[in-house]
């Protein structure tokens, strides 16, 4: 099958109330910046809302919802943009390249030699790499083989893996609008004056990381599916 090449927009994420550290030995500079390719292909990257933690359930299963939310948008994000430096790595290749040229560059190496499918199901993505009929892979080429499929894999997954996000961004952001007037009953005398300002702030720093979701999650699951059309038709 011939290669499907795609032109894919950058994507100008927002999530700009994020300030991610990527643990490989790089940072991002701001919110909704780019992380950068690691030498290893991959980075963990922590979401940060520096949101309160003030000791009342109600309240920080709240705050706790909103990160684990931005979290599983930040690590699909990350699985996205690392993936060109992830096939690179695999070739030998010390310059980075984008998506298009990592696909291209392993597709040369690797057509004919392995056949690729990739099943989407409700528990994620199931990607078979093997060789073709009479051919016995070199360790480098099968160390590309290991390298495309976990990109494949973590990059087909990521619709489902994001599918209930906006959804739930959008009742956490409810959520929110109770727990805006509830804390003024909540949090009285001394913490009325020392914790209720943090929770009203947090919860405006939630709302809006929330309202943010909503634009960049069907962004980045429409680049993870063009990014799965190009894996599954380059070798």
């Amino acid at each position: 099958m011939g290669l499907t090449m795609m032109k894919m927009a950058s994507l100008g994420f927002g999530l700009s109330l994020v300030a991610a550290n990527v643990a490989c030995g790089g940072g991002l500079s701001g919110a909704g910046a780019d992380p950068p390719a690691s030498a290893t292909g991959s980075a963990q990257v922590t979401v940060n809302l520096d949101l309160p933690n003030v000791g009342n359930p109600k309240y920080d299963t709240f705050f706790s919802s909103v990160v684990e939310l931005e979290q599983r948008v930040a690590d699909a994000r990350a699985a996205l943009e690392n993936a060109p430096a992830t096939l690179n790595k695999a070739m030998n290749l010390a310059e980075a390249t984008d998506f298009e040229t990592a696909v291209k560059n392993i597709s040369g190496r690797l057509k004919g030699k392995v056949t690729v499918t990739i099943n989407v199901g409700p528990a994620g993505a199931d990607v078979n790499v093997v060789a073709a009929s009479g051919v016995t892979l070199s360790t480098e080429e099968q160390a590309m083989v290991d390298a495309y499929r976990k990109v494949a894999t973590d990059v087909a997954a990521i619709p489902i893996k994001l599918e209930p996000v906006v959804p739930k961004s959008i009742d956490i952001v409810k959520q929110g609008a109770v727990l805006t007037v509830s804390a003024r009953s909540d949090f009285t005398g001394i913490k009325g004056i020392i914790t209720l300002p943090s929770v009203i702030g947090g919860i405006n720093k939630a709302t809006a990381a929330m309202g943010e979701i909503k634009t960049d999650v069907p962004l980045v699951i429409e680049k993870s599916k063009t990014m799965t059309v190009a894996l599954s038709g380059a070798i």
